[in-house]
């Protein structure tokens, strides 16, 4: 199917029956397409993977990072009355919580995928040329904003007023907060492709076709039953 400018399939996996599309980049992208799929499609879960900075020190690059709480780092309005930073207007909350058995489902699956799928999935040679070895699951916080966090001061900013952050990209608190108004159970996988410093630096593209693309197909496939 074709809707606005996005192209959307839908299919089988696992006998399930599933549609898949790309969101986009950033918050608006993301919550339109999740609101498009709700809306158009009726789905009954959202499972939203990608890549993301990794903010806490022990995450590494090639780390699989289960979200299980969401917060929008660029949300502020605390010049407003009562309203703190962080929180989202009329809604008041400033994280929104993923389903504990979806996380749990998650986890296992990503545990799953690298003791028993990576080793044939994912070409050797790829791994050490981008460096990442034993990667590790990771479960926690993370932070969504429509802005590239690239620099040690950003870091630390975000980590002075969420020291629980586990890693940063552009997407996954919109779908959260989407979710929650529909009552949707959702959940949002992520893989650590950069430090979210001035050292992040990788080959992005090449770390999304031969790394990434394939961590979160198998994880999905083990997901979806």
């Amino acid at each position: 199917d074709s809707v606005g400018h996005k192209r959307v399939y839908t299919g089988t996996l696992n006998k399930q029956k599933v549609v898949v599309v790309f969101s986009g980049w950033g918050k608006v992208a993301a919550a339109t397409t999740s609101t498009m799929l709700i809306e158009r499609y009726a789905i009954k879960q959202l499972v939203f993977t990608g890549v993301a900075g990794g903010i806490a020190p022990h995450l590494n690059i090639g780390d699989i990072v289960i979200g299980s709480s969401f917060v929008q780092h660029d949300m502020d309005c605390a010049g407003i009355l009562g309203i703190e930073r962080f929180e989202i207007p009329l809604l008041q909350l400033t994280e929104i919580l993923s389903p504990v058995s979806l996380q749990k489902s998650a986890e296992q699956a990503a545990y799953h995928y690298l003791a028993d799928d990576i080793d044939c999935d994912v070409v050797e040679a790829e791994l050490l040329q981008l460096k990442i070895s034993s990667p590790a699951v990771h479960k926690g916080l993370i932070a969504s904003g429509d802005q590239f966090i690239s620099s040690v001061e950003q870091q630390q900013e975000l980590l002075t007023h969420l020291p629980e952050l586990l890693a940063v990209e552009m997407e996954g608190a919109a779908v959260a907060q989407v979710a929650h108004e529909y009552d949707l159970p959702f959940i949002v996988i992520r893989i650590i492709s950069d430090k979210a410093n001035d050292d992040s630096m990788i080959d992005f593209q090449r770390f999304i076709e031969q790394v990434a693309s394939h961590f979160t197909a198998g994880i999905i496939k083990r997901l979806i039953i």
